[in-house]
């Protein structure tokens, strides 16, 4: 399945769930909330090859290196390469590898997948263009057949330039970074797709500008629905886990 890449993400999954106030570390605005809930929004979306699809293709991959490997310490690689499709009006090209490695609890048994994974991608799309780069540590568990979703902590890296076309002046390098306890990912069945069903997160935008630098910080939830509420300051906006539509919540 191929995916559009909206905005290169930083993601780290480690997990806080107090809400952060919103800070800006300049006089002006740089950027402003809603701009900073856009690009947070591409970084989620799997309709923008973002945490969404990411964290489906890192549990996949762990997947088939816990179903065949043959031992402890067994290894994985898989590459992923995404274009946009034909005719879509934003244009992209993502490219990502997957290293795993099979881990074993005190009894020698098969328990979880350590995945290791580097990114870098480019996108022009109607409101934002962005290029970058990453990398990201994290362990998948949830990998028996018992078990009902993948459970994914560890930590993602990335950093970027991008441009917001409504001011050309709102334009320089960027690093997203999301911290995600628990993010638990559905298995899929013949009757229902793989998708995000629980977790928290706080997220950090940091970046310069011709206008300043600046730094938001926030809150995500994943309430499941294909739905995150994202909390930056005092405003809260539902972001859609496919489209990376925003909505500011009243």
């Amino acid at each position: 399945m191929k995916y559009p890449l909206i905005f290169i993400i930083a993601v780290s999954f480690m997990g806080i769930t107090a809400c952060k106030k919103l800070q800006v570390k300049t006089d002006g605005t740089p950027i402003s909330n809603e701009e900073s809930a856009l690009m947070i929004a591409g970084s989620l979306a799997s309709g923008s090859n973002g945490l969404a699809a990411i964290s489906n293709d890192i549990s996949l991959s762990s997947q088939t290196l816990y179903t065949n490997a043959t031992g402890c310490g067994a290894t994985h690689v898989d590459t992923i390469v995404r274009q946009n499709q034909p005719g879509s009006v934003i244009l992209c090209s993502f490219k990502q590898k997957i290293t795993n490695k099979l881990n074993c609890n005190a009894n020698k048994q098969a328990d979880n997948v350590s995945s290791t994974l580097t990114f870098s991608g480019n996108y022009n799309g109607p409101k934002i263009s962005a290029n970058g780069n990453g990398s990201s540590t994290v362990t998948v568990a949830g990998l028996t057949p018992a078990a009902q979703a993948y459970v994914i902590n560890g930590q993602f890296k990335t950093m970027g330039t991008f441009k917001l076309k409504a001011d050309t002046a709102r334009a320089g390098t960027i690093s997203i970074d999301i911290t995600v306890k628990n993010l638990l990912v559905n298995k899929a069945t013949a009757s229902n797709l793989s998708m995000i069903s629980s977790g928290t997160a706080t997220c950090t935008i940091t970046g310069n500008s011709p206008k300043g630098a600046f730094l938001f910080e926030g809150t995500i939830a994943f309430p499941g629905y294909n739905e995150a509420i994202l909390t930056l300051g005092t405003n809260t906006y539902s972001i859609n886990l496919s489209s990376g539509t925003v909505e500011k919540k009243k």
